[in-house]
């Protein structure tokens, strides 16, 4: 699948879906897109900030896969939005914010069931 068609495919998930974004494991930028109802709520600066800190964090769980089993999912929920960072592939993560309300449950699903 196409990383933008993916991209694409998340955010029509459900409306609560805000950002996806999806990058390699040094934290560079791939592609994102977002809903077109969004506000922003962080600079440019910030979400590239916080992109390359969660590339790094994975780079982290990686090296306890041996011990505990791959990392499913992480998920930062705040008062305003919810983080959710998926893995999509063995070099690349999926970066997606939604709703503080939304079910992630639901957004893990769906994405673990593309192909």
């Amino acid at each position: 699948m196409e990383i933008q068609d993916a991209v694409e495919k998340i955010l029509k998930i459900s409306p609560s879906v805000r950002v996806v974004s999806v990058c390699d494991l040094k934290g560079n930028l791939l592609f994102s897109a977002r809903s077109k109802k969004v506000n922003l709520l962080v600079s440019k600066k910030q979400s590239l900030a916080s992109l390359k800190a969660a590339a790094k964090d994975w780079k982290q769980r990686k090296k306890l896969m041996r011990s505990l089993g791959p990392c499913k999912y992480v998920v930062a929920e705040y008062d305003k939005v919810k983080r959710l960072v998926i893995p999509a592939g063995r070099n690349h993560i999926l970066y997606i914010t939604t709703t503080a309300s939304l079910d992630h449950n639901k957004v893990v699903r769906k994405v673990r069931s593309f192909k």
